[in-house]
């Protein structure tokens, strides 16, 4: 859960959004906020959807499995041979 509250923080920190405009958001008070960016508490996995939600990003539950594959193409890695094509242009 720590890598996650941290990569939220840096998401926040990246949109230029203060912690209490944030909790503004999801109805929290900054202080609540301040304590979940600092680990000091445990929040819900609701809370911490919402907040990736409120600054454009999604929460994802990964076969572990695929892992190594999404993570990838995160990266924008390409190891591996395409699986699929962009669909062609279709010139006017």
């Amino acid at each position: 859960m720590t890598a996650i509250i941290e990569q939220l923080k840096a998401a926040r920190r990246a949109l230029g959004m203060k912690q209490s405009e944030l909790g503004k958001k999801l109805g929290l008070p900054q202080s609540h906020v301040s304590k979940i960016e600092q680990g000091a508490t445990d929040p819900r996995l609701s809370t911490v959807a919402d907040m990736a939600r409120v600054m454009d990003h999604e929460l994802m539950l990964v076969p572990r499995q695929l892992v190594p594959h999404v993570t990838s193409l995160l990266r924008g890695e390409d190891d591996r041979e395409r699986r699929w094509q962009p669909d062609e242009e279709v010139e006017a």
